[in-house]
């Protein structure tokens, strides 16, 4: 197991260039957190899968996409529509930035709902770590959301707090977490 020290230097510096950057959201998934331990390099046995693999969350993680999670998160960016392509440039049903896409997978296969469900995957376990460590606690749906729709450092730059966050990212991520109640009902 790798001490903290190998988590918290990465997130030093990931956090340091966040800090540097300008609006709350647009580029909003345009990093990639560097949380070690949270993604493998492809597995060269299997290039046909061409995504990258992470340690699967263990069973009732709440880092975990689960599939109330799914639903409100392809709801909400694209009304659950694979071959959207948002205004800034984000692919598959959860708008990921293409820079981020890469990190987590090799395929330029957007549209395909079984590797964007893989990369989306990846990419939330590895924002649920960051909150963790940065707060100490589990983030609750709201705080997911608004770390999946904003620049990285924006969350943290509010003190994670909802209060101090923008009124249209704060609606947006109300409006997720009334998602996920709703399936749930």
């Amino acid at each position: 197991m790798l001490g903290m020290a190998a988590v918290l230097v990465p997130l030093a510096i990931w956090t340091a260039q966040a800090n540097s950057m300008g609006s709350f959201a647009g580029d909003n998934r345009g990093f990639v957190p560097s949380v070690a331990g949270t993604a493998r390099p492809l597995a060269a046995e299997n290039p046909a899968t061409l995504v990258r693999t992470t340690a699967a969350p263990a069973a009732g993680d709440s880092g975990l996409l689960n599939a109330r999670h799914r639903f409100a998160l392809g709801m909400i960016e694209t009304a659950n529509n694979d071959d959207e392509i948002g205004g800034a440039g984000e692919v598959s049903r959860y708008q990921i930035m293409p820079s981020v896409w890469k990190h987590y997978s090799d395929s330029r296969s957007y549209q395909n709902p079984e590797v964007s469900l893989e990369v989306a995957q990846q990419h939330w376990t590895a924002l649920h770590a960051f909150f963790k460590q940065q707060t100490h606690r589990e983030p609750t749906n709201f705080d997911m959301y608004v770390l999946w729709n904003t620049r990285y450092g924006y969350y943290a730059s509010k003190g994670f707090n909802p209060a101090r966050l923008n009124p249209v990212v704060r609606d947006r991520a109300q409006r997720f977490v009334n998602l996920i109640e709703r399936v749930e009902s």
